[in-house]
């Protein structure tokens, strides 16, 4: 049990900088540009 322990402390921040670049790649795909367009005018429009 320590050795998981240490091991996931030792690698953890490979992980996040793993996570983090998931999220990024996610973000910025060249598809998703119209969906957050999308998203970001919500606050804007008269309620309907």
């Amino acid at each position: 049990m320590m050795a998981t322990i240490q091991w996931l402390q030792q690698h953890s921040i490979i992980m996040m900088f793993a996570v983090f670049v998931l999220i990024l790649v996610t973000t910025f795909w060249p598809g998703r540009k119209q969906d957050f367009d999308k998203a970001a005018h919500i606050p804007l429009d008269d309620d309907r």
